[in-house]
């Protein structure tokens, strides 16, 4: 049977059965997301409305999950993770997911009430249960993709529907997921857990690559992650704590006594798979070979996995207190090039020994004044590269950081693991930093937490070894060894360079080959090493 394609606008809900879903959705134009999704809305949107059968409405929820699981992951891929505030059309994606996510939501919340009274469907409450845990946890993460912070409202609906499903001896269930679960299958208690600790893992701090592996390694691992209304009796544990009547996350406590809503989220399994493969990734063996999921790749896997371990297994970071700045505002670059520009002096970048021909100025300044002149230097500079640093707002500092407010005026966007130069005030030397946190407040204001590295950055050049290509070079910066602080010398240099064990060329007065000794951070367009 052939179907023509479906348009917004037909009327009402375009099917009477499953099997009239499955036809529709074959004829959905999935290559074409911006015509797809609004169609799909739709149609959830009439399923919801409709009187449908319980057991035909499950029937056509999960045909319609496949699809939506598609559309939101290509919307992910395509607009999420990049720098904010969003872009239009960036924003426009992210709101016609989240759409589809609360509908997906309401969908299984009508075949919950459903199953009360319909016999057919009541053996399927379970998987119904397990279905609405998924899809609040599918809008919590929404949220945290743009920074924002998760709303009230979903961690009560996450922790009731938990409380439900626990209290109807429903919570272990098994239930097949094919879609969210590795090996197919998974319960109303794993996708809980499995929301509460992506959700502890501070995403705030973490970009895009950093998040999709966090959730690999929870999808992989997530059987062996027990919820218990009891703290776990090896001594040393120390388990997640949430209390279901509370609209919050998860809290490290140590020593906490069992409540009515207090739940423990055991994580011995996670803890010991996490320190095999931190020993292992130590002791030089390779991350995919220690069966890490292929998301490895995009990040830093030892540190990626040191710090999971310490917000998942362990009492968690202390934060640093906050107190208010002497200065009110700082100045700001984005990258390495426009950092390198300042802390040189304001000298645009140039291949290292490199000869070029002297300008007819530069000539006559030779013959007139013996030199080159400053004026006739800045005057190239300014032609050649022109570099302003923003002026944001500061919020407040603490022990190596500062928390700015990205003002309206910005022209730069700021995301998670980007390199900055940051300078307190208008005056003074430029430091090297990155983003270390994002934060979107209610009212789209953007706030963002940068780190500054110790010690003042000196310009430098690098580049990878037996390259002979015409501009090969590229800009990075050193910092020194801070002796007393036992702060090794470092490098910051473009992202990719950092792999360690790697040889790589340094230009300081000369050319060097060293080799990458450690990484000690990786960002989005930046490695930090020690090289030597």
């Amino acid at each position: 049977m052939t179907t023509s394609t479906p348009t917004v606008g037909q009327g009402g809900l375009q099917f009477v059965d499953a099997r009239g879903c499955k036809e529709w959705l074959n004829a959905l134009p999935l290559t074409n997301l911006a015509q797809a999704q609004p169609l799909a809305l739709e149609q959830l949107r009439a399923l919801n409305a409709s009187s449908m059968a319980g057991i035909e409405r499950l029937k056509c929820l999960e045909l319609m999950r496949d699809k939506v699981g598609f559309m939101v992951g290509e919307q992910r891929a395509r607009h999420l993770g990049a720098a904010l505030p969003l872009a239009a059309a960036d924003q426009h994606a992210w709101t016609a997911a989240r759409s589809l996510l609360e509908e997906l939501e309401a969908g299984y919340r009508r075949c919950a009430e459903q199953a009360s009274t319909d016999a057919e469907l009541a053996p399927h409450a379970a998987l119904v249960a397990q279905r609405i845990v998924r899809y609040i946890a599918a809008q919590m993460l929404w949220q945290a993709l743009v920074h924002r912070r998760v709303a009230g409202d979903l961690w009560s609906r996450l922790h009731a529907q938990y409380a439900e499903a626990e209290a109807q001896g429903a919570a272990l269930a098994p239930v097949k997921d094919s879609l969210d679960a590795e090996g197919g299958a998974s319960s109303v208690a794993e996708a809980y857990a499995q929301a509460v600790l992506l959700q502890a893992a501070m995403l705030g701090q973490m970009s895009a690559t950093q998040i999709d592996f966090a959730e690999a390694l929870l999808r992989g691992w997530g059987r062996k992650l027990l919820v218990a209304a009891s703290p776990p009796a090896e001594a040393g544990a120390r388990p997640l704590v949430v209390d279901l009547a509370q609209a919050a996350g998860a809290r490290h406590a140590a020593g906490e006594s069992p409540g009515p809503g207090v739940r423990f989220i055991e994580t011995g399994g996670v803890s010991l798979s996490l320190r095999k493969r931190i020993y292992g990734l130590q002791k030089g063996e390779d991350a995919i070979s220690l069966g890490l999921p292929a998301q490895v790749g995009a990040v830093d896997a030892l540190g990626e996995l040191q710090r999971l371990h310490r917000w998942w297994c362990e009492a968690g970071p202390a934060k640093p207190a906050a107190h208010p700045s002497q200065a009110s505002r700082a100045s700001l670059v984005f990258g390495i090039a426009d950092l390198h520009f300042f802390v040189s002096g304001g000298k645009p970048f140039e291949q290292p020994g490199k000869s070029r021909e002297l300008t007819p100025q530069e000539k006559q300044d030779i013959e007139v004044f013996g030199r080159i002149t400053e004026r006739t230097q800045n005057r190239m500079m300014g032609s050649e590269r022109r570099v302003t640093a923003e002026a944001w707002p500061v919020v407040d500092e603490a022990a190596g950081s500062v928390r700015l407010e990205r003002p309206a005026s910005a022209a730069k966007h700021v995301g998670v693991g980007r390199v900055v130069g940051i300078r307190l005030g208008d005056t003074g030397d430029f430091y090297a930093g990155f983003v270390s946190e994002v934060a979107q407040e209610d009212d789209g204001k953007v706030l963002a937490t940068v780190t500054i590295f110790p010690g003042k950055p000196q310009p430098i050049a690098v580049r990878a070894t037996r390259s002979r290509a015409p501009d090969a070079w590229q800009p990075a910066l050193r910092l020194p060894a801070l002796e007393k602080l036992k702060i090794e010398a470092s490098l910051i240099v473009p992202a990719a360079l950092g792999t360690r064990g790697r040889a790589i060329e340094v230009w300081d007065e000369g050319a060097t080959t060293v080799t990458v000794r450690s990484l000690l951070a990786r960002g989005l367009d930046f490695d930090r090493i020690v090289a030597g």
